[in-house]
């Protein structure tokens, strides 16, 4: 039984480092494309696991096709961030207007202590510029001069697999439709994608397993992919490879794969070659791959309390108070109105407390109901994160009716 099922068995470590010495290595698209949403040591540390391979390294050629379809649209999005987050720093300007007038305008307070608030405000905010620009200068044009693109092609050259053929593309799709409607991996997750879509992870399985055939070497694969139609899960963590892609990876080819995820791969590539696991570059690449596929098992951000001072139906105010559970770069936190507005409204929100080392970052904030909204905060200092802690935000949430735009 075990000689006729020995690739369903677990590997030992003496199996897996011949596999690391012999194997081809290849991605998958966002393996790619997140090298330019990372910050520059885990761009580099993932890289330098990559190039560890450079006389195995191949990719296919749907990989690369989709890679510089999206390439652009990657790169614009963190343009759109920087644009963000002058937008934001302009917002708190505008937000503190308002009170220091008032505050000025109080006969008690002395002048004196309204004009050392504005002043340490209009610090603060050029601080903020400043080091926002900074990073921006920092980052490089990527349209103009991209260092991410030429690493890859060297990393890939001579080393990218064949298209299909029109006449095998149309069988291949078809294949591809029969395998997702029977929920046969890979792929049976993307149906709700428009045109061929849906079949872009079998193609890139079948140019795979075509060039393994060919070759005849073991392979790992590096995956962002969390979906079931790549893994299989039990009490919703990842236990492996799905069983039928190792069924089907070793009948059509006789070798072995490993399977990993990019932080999985950049921690054994790490232990491998006998440098420290960079935790860092880890936690970062969990962070981008759950902001990107929008999940995450556990909350990151815990709310602690809300409070509303005002709602007339057509305005509501308060504050609501989180506690980041662990370090990361971005995270997002819910809040509800109650009762419900008339409408859907507009949102201002400012962080109004922080824990100590608290980076340079950009607010966002949505809603699409008459009765709750998110708030979005991203940091925007290279490798650093949001310190775990307490995060109080205030909101003012406004339907922009008549009477309301005179109001204000």
């Amino acid at each position: 039984m075990k000689k006729a099922f020995n690739w369903y068995f677990p590997l030992s470590s003496t199996q897996i480092r011949k596999i690391w010495s012999e194997a081809v290595l290849t991605v998958d698209t966002n393996v790619l494309l997140d090298l330019y949403r990372y910050h520059q040591d885990t761009r580099q540390a993932i890289l330098d696991s990559l190039k560890s391979f450079k006389n195995r390294a191949w990719i296919s050629h749907q990989v690369a096709d989709e890679f510089f379809k999206n390439r652009n649209n990657v790169i614009l999005s963190s343009v759109t961030s920087f644009n963000d987050a002058d937008r934001s720093l302009n917002d708190i300007k505008k937000v503190s207007e308002e009170p220091l007038k008032k505050l000025k305008g109080n006969r008690i307070i002395p002048d004196a202590l309204a004009e050392e608030l504005e002043k340490t405000i209009n610090t603060a905010i050029s601080s903020a510029e400043a080091k926002l620009n900074s990073i921006r200068a920092q980052n490089p044009n990527y349209r103009e001069n991209d260092p991410i693109l030429k690493e890859i092609c060297e990393l890939f050259d001579s080393s990218i697999g064949s298209s299909f053929d029109k006449e095998l593309l149309s069988e291949v799709l078809k294949e591809g439709k029969r395998r997702s409607e029977k929920k046969i991996p890979p792929g049976f997750k993307d149906l709700d994608k428009d045109g061929d879509r849906p079949y872009g992870d079998y193609i890139i399985w079948r140019q795979i397993l075509d060039y393994i055939k060919e070759t005849q070497k073991p392979l790992i694969l590096v995956t962002s992919e969390e979906k079931e139609d790549w893994w299989e899960k039990a009490s919703g963590k990842i236990v492996g490879p799905q069983y039928e892609l190792r069924k089907e990876f070793f009948e059509e080819t006789q070798q072995t794969f490993l399977m990993y995820r990019t932080d999985r791969f950049l921690a054994f590539a790490s232990e491998s070659s006998g440098r420290t696991t960079n935790t860092a570059a880890v936690a970062e690449i969990l962070d981008v791959a759950k902001q990107r596929q929008g999940q995450r098992e556990t909350p990151l951000a815990k709310i602690i309390e809300q409070k509303q001072v005002i709602n007339d139906g057509n305005t509501a105010s308060g504050e609501i108070a989180v506690n980041l559970l662990e370090p990361t770069y971005m995270f997002t936190c819910s809040g509800r109105v109650e009762p419900q507005l008339n409408d859907i409204p507009s949102l201002t929100i400012r962080l109004t407390e922080s824990p100590n080392g608290t980076p340079v970052h950009i607010i966002r904030a949505g809603t699409g109901t008459t009765f709750d909204f998110n708030i979005h905060l991203k940091s925007m200092e290279l490798g650093v994160r949001f310190p775990v802690g307490r995060y109080t935000f205030e909101y003012f949430a406004s339907i922009q009716t008549y009477s309301n735009i005179r109001k204000h």
